[in-house]
Parts: structure tokens; sequence; C-alpha cells
């Protein structure tokens, strides 16, 4: 390919920043530096190197020449990456990012090291698109610039990270059947590809969960009468999810507040203990007004699993019963996962047009909206979410909408046209119609009554 200048700018003037988002070709690029610039007609050139598929110390690689540094470029697959475990590399370079969990990021991340090379001069790079199991994670990275404290203290990386977009406009020999073939996507994935919006993505849980619809500012005020609940999805290693719920007389379920319990560190949790997440979770309704107030509180079933007893041995206590130390008693929530995300879907629909989604969210439950609006689909199972993904509060947030169920809407059978027809031709005052013929032109025999359809 022939770079663009910007493009030459980033590469031989900008970089490193270290952990660099943009284009697989920008990556390749980017592993052979060269002031001058150059152009790449195929993927491996002979000028530049020599291709090798069983080179005794690296395998697959691709070596270079003298002139342009001698080293290799060797090709690995992630389908294990502990097989690394010893392995040094100066730089990586990772197609598809999002395909991987910020657990293979921070292993590869170790590996970055070489003789002679200072840490920082070593080189992470990737390209990928948005969707995937580490949606969350990368965009928290790259697009939000959203770091937990280990990235920032005592050492600020935030610097080293840049993110180069690509869109449809930054490519002049895309022809008009692209552009054509690019409107007939629904609206939200032509504004992934031609606008590279990272808010929607192919395989993405909820599309139509959005902020302008989905939105609203809390006046710190329960309704008087409103039926309260509170929703947990328990975890220690990874992050626990707790929710303060209303309903108002129209069955609308109002997610007024949260508690997540993350480090910063995507889908990491804080590993407190049951009794501190109780006390904190008393502390915070009383800053709420709820305390004294009648609320159903609903929980996983693992809340009722008994845990081991590291001090006497045998079993210690559940965290329902941790919890009920602290008056916070627990009502198990209803486990099935393929009607929670039927009812979960439908609770983001209005039953009505025009009228608001039976499920609304504080602006302030700033975790619901940085993980549910990036959940994927579980590639494997087109009913259920991804689990590897960040979906506690998913989980949670479910066991509201299985709480209150709604009727799932089911579209009308619609009988076939020959039945239709009949019917119709049996009965004098009903007349065929456009129903029966959707947009043909119609154009109605004289003196019979019937509408014809004319092709």
């Amino acid at each position: 390919i022939q770079p663009t200048e910007q493009e030459l700018h980033l590469i031989d003037v900008e970089w490193p920043p270290r952990m660099r988002l943009g284009d697989s070709d920008i990556i390749r690029l980017a592993l052979i530096p060269d002031e001058d610039g150059y152009t790449i007609g195929t993927e491996f050139p002979d000028w530049l190197g020599t291709l090798r598929d069983d080179h005794k110390l690296y395998g697959r690689c691709f070596v270079l020449k003298p002139e342009y540094g001698g080293g290799a470029i060797c090709f690995r697959n992630l389908d294990d990456p502990s097989k690394y475990q010893s392995a040094e590399f100066a730089a990586i370079g990772v197609d598809e990012l999002t395909k991987n969990t910020y657990e293979i990021f921070t292993f590869l991340r170790s590996r970055l090291r070489w003789p002679g090379l200072p840490d920082n001069e070593t080189w992470f790079l990737s390209g990928t698109n948005p969707g995937g199991v580490g949606h969350g994670w990368v965009k928290q990275f790259w697009i939000d610039g959203t770091f937990p404290e280990e990235w920032t203290e005592p050492i600020d990386f935030r610097p080293d990270f840049a993110f180069i977009p690509s869109k449809a406009d930054d490519n002049p020999h895309l022809d008009a059947a692209y552009w054509a073939t690019l409107q007939t996507l629904p609206v939200n994935l032509r504004a992934a590809f031609r606008d590279g919006s990272w808010d929607v993505f192919i395989g993405q849980a909820f599309p139509q969960l959005t902020r302008q619809t989905h939105s609203f500012t809390w006046d710190g005020k329960i309704p008087k009468g409103a039926p309260l609940y509170s929703t947990f999805d328990w975890g220690y290693g990874k992050p626990f999810s707790w929710a303060w719920w209303f309903v108002d007389a129209d069955g609308r379920g109002w997610r007024f507040a949260e508690y997540y319990g993350w480090s910063q560190v995507p889908n990491t949790g804080l590993r407190m203990a049951d009794s501190e997440i109780a006390a904190k979770i008393l502390e915070l309704e009383e800053k709420l007004g709820l305390t004294g107030l009648p609320i159903l509180r609903l929980a996983g079933h693992d809340c009722w699993n008994k845990k081991p007893d590291y001090q006497g041995g045998g079993q210690g206590p559940s965290t329902a019963e941790v919890f009920s130390n602290q008056e916070i008693y627990l009502v198990k929530a209803d486990p099935s996962r393929a009607l929670k995300l039927r009812q979960f879907r439908e609770r983001l629909r209005p039953q009505q047009e025009g009228d608001l989604p039976m499920m609304m969210i504080a602006d302030t439950c700033t975790q619901f909206w940085r993980t549910m609006t990036t959940l994927p689909m579980d590639e494997k199972n087109i009913e259920d979410v991804d689990t590897n993904a960040e979906d506690h509060i998913f989980d949670e947030a479910a066991q509201f909408c299985m709480a209150r169920p709604l009727a799932l809407t089911i579209p009308p059978k619609k009988l076939p046209l020959s039945t239709r027809l009949i019917d119709a031709l049996n009965k004098p005052e009903q007349r065929i119609d456009e129903a029966f013929f959707g947009d043909y032109e119609l154009k109605e025999e004289q003196g019979d009554g019937v509408l014809f359809p004319t092709i």
C-alpha cells in the first residue's frame, strides 16, 4: 500500500506512543519503520525480506533484510496465550483485538521485553473492528480514555495510548456500488461502518438501548406508594452489581441508583467480604432516603451457596445468611437465562407508540451504560449474551424484569392470501382492498365490487 502523508507522519514522527489501535495495514507499516516511506504491492515483498515457514528459531516468520533491521516478524495465534509464557517480543501486533479479553491483553504486555531495548520503547499495536468479547475494555481504553489507577499511578501511561480512526470517507477509492450497499444497512450498522461509531456494532446484544430513549435524570424522590425493588448479582473476583428500582402506575421500571463493585479494571471485582458489601448497601440506602422502606430484595441463586470456612474448616455461612445478619433479607430471583433475555428486550420497547419504554435508567447509573451498551451476544448461542464479557449488570437487571414479567408481543398470524380472498368473496360487505395486495396498483372491475391487482 502507499501510505498517505498523514499516515507517514503518524508512523515516523509521532510514534511512539507505544499502545496503538489502528488499521491492520498501518500495523504492518509501523512494524517496519522507514524514514522515507515505501510502497508495498504484495503482502510480503521480496525486496523487504524472506517469508519462512520453518525457521529454526522462529518457526513461521518473515525475516527482514539487514537494511530494514534484520529482525523477524513472527506469525502466531492466540488459541492458548500461555504458550508464550517465556517468550520475549520487541513489538506485538494483534489483528482484531476485540476478539480477546482484557486478561489476554495484560498477558501479552508482560511479554514485551527485549535485550538492550528499554521497556518503554517496546510497541503494542492492533487493528480491530467494534464488537466481540473485548469490545467493552477496548472502547474504555482507546475510545473513552478511562483507565484504572494502575495505569495512572505512579506513572501515567495514558499518553502512550493512541487511536487512529478508520472511516469510509477516508478511502477515496470506494466506488458507487460500495456506497449504495452501505445505504442498505440498518441505521445503526451504517453509522458504525460509515462514521466509525463504537456505540453500535455487529453482535450487539441490545442495539435498541440508547441514552436518548432510555435515560432519565432522577430528582431524588420516590413516588408515594411505588413498589421498591433491589437486585443483586454476587461477585468476588468478578464485579458484583446491586441496583435500586421503583415501579410507576403503568408498571414501568425506573432504575434510579446502583452500586457496582469493580476495581476500575474491566471485569475485575473488588474482592470484598459479604459483610462489607452489606454494610455499604445500608450506608447507601441511608443516603438515598430508603432506610425503613419496604424493599423486595432479589438476588441470584448463588447467594444461597455455602462457602468454605477457611478458619474452622467445613462450610461457612452463605451470602444470604451474612446479609440477613444485617437485616437485608434476600429473595431468590428467577434464574431462566432464555426467558430473562426476552423479558429484558420486551422492557426496552414502549408498549404503545409514543409511550416511554418500560425500563428507564438514571443517567447516574454509569456502570449500566458502560457495560450494557457494549455487551455482545454469544456467537455460539444466539439466545444468550456472551458470558465471558462483563455481563453482571445484565444478570442483575434481568432479575427485576423476571419479577415483573410483561406479556411478550407476538405478531398476529396472517392467513394465506388464498384463504383471505375466499373469505372476502363469501362476505359481500367486505371488499378486497390494499390489505391483500400490499403496494400493488389496484383497479375496480365495474359492477362486481371486487378490486384486482394490476401488474
